[in-house]
């Protein structure tokens, strides 16, 4: 048996791509060196010939149970009829016995692979309907955060993100100003170019938003041409300045859908304080944004331009 462990380790390290194979045939050379050594004074030790047999099953594989089984039976009938020691152990009705054991042994085997497959079958449908049902969980989720025409966050969600980026800033005093943004003149462009055209329109405005903020800022469509950003780690005049470049991009942008011409945007920004709240937060916004709308349009007004504003009229007056 230590002749047998010796010659496996060594199949196993220079034939590793048959180490199953190995392992079944080292389970058959126990079997013989079980019987070689106790058969004289043990009856029924040629039930250690299922050994093999027992062994391919751990790999649920026809293949590998075919295999021990012919081993089993091929070597054995060769050894019984070279070796006289095992002829001396085995009669007539142990031959038959060993034959019926090792197919038999074969048969049930064959039945527990069936079952292993069925089982195995019956746990992948299962695992791939969870999979399935995960994903259209993670799917609907999503859909449900996101406006399907703009592919912004909708409504709901931008209420999500102000509640909780409110109570980081309460917590440490984290910068966030929010900014409310609406397309000039959105009717007059349905009604001359369609529907459809101000969908375009909306889409395109919301690209241009996403790919001018960073990954902490959130941009969400409010409602019809309207659009919400919330500015996380920026001063209000870092802020501010983004907003003007946006502002300048999207009147810089030519849209073939409307004979070629620009649209512009009108913004309002305000900055979140603990005082203030973020019910009066939003209110805030929305009314620099309407003055904007007042003043011309195509303008951002936020607490910046207040205070430029403020120091060029005391230089005139100076």
């Amino acid at each position: 048996m230590f002749i047998a462990l010796l010659l496996a380790e060594g199949l196993i390290r220079y034939m590793k791509q048959y180490f199953d194979y190995v392992l079944i045939t080292m389970g058959y050379a126990f079997a013989l060196v079980i019987m070689f050594a106790f058969g004289e004074d043990i009856n029924g030790l040629y039930m250690s010939l299922d050994i093999p047999i027992i062994v391919s099953l751990f790999y649920f594989s026809k293949k590998r149970l075919w295999f021990s089984m012919l081993l089993t039976l091929e070597s054995y009938f060769v050894l019984l009829c070279f070796i006289d020691s095992l002829k001396d152990q085995v009669n007539l009705y142990d031959l038959i016995t060993v034959t019926g054991m090792i197919s038999g042994s074969g048969v049930i085997g064959f039945a527990i692979l069936k079952r292993g497959n069925e089982l195995q079958q019956s746990l992948e449908r299962a695992v791939s309907s969870e999979m399935d049902a995960f994903v259209d969980s993670i799917a609907t989720q999503n859909a449900s955060k996101y406006d399907h025409l703009t592919n912004l966050y909708n409504h709901i969600t931008y209420q999500e993100y102000l509640t909780a980026l409110t109570r980081q800033h309460d917590a440490y005093a984290m910068p966030l100003q929010l900014a409310a943004l609406d397309i000039d003149n959105f009717k007059s462009i349905n009604d001359r170019f369609g529907h459809h055209v101000g969908d375009i329109v909306l889409q395109e405005t919301a690209l241009l938003l996403k790919s001018s903020i960073s990954s902490e800022d959130v941009a969400a469509r409010y409602g019809g041409e309207e659009f919400v950003l919330l500015l996380t780690g920026k001063t209000i005049k870092q802020s501010h300045e983004l907003l003007e470049r946006i502002r300048e991009r999207l009147a810089m942008t030519v849209f073939p859908e409307l004979d070629h011409e620009s649209v512009t945007i009108s913004i309002g920004m305000a900055e979140y304080t603990t005082e203030l709240g973020k019910e009066t937060l939003f209110k805030l916004a929305d009314g620099y944004l309407y003055e904007a709308k007042r003043a011309g349009k195509n303008q951002v007004v936020s607490p910046i331009r207040r205070r430029d504003e403020s120091a060029a009229e005391i230089t005139q007056c100076s």
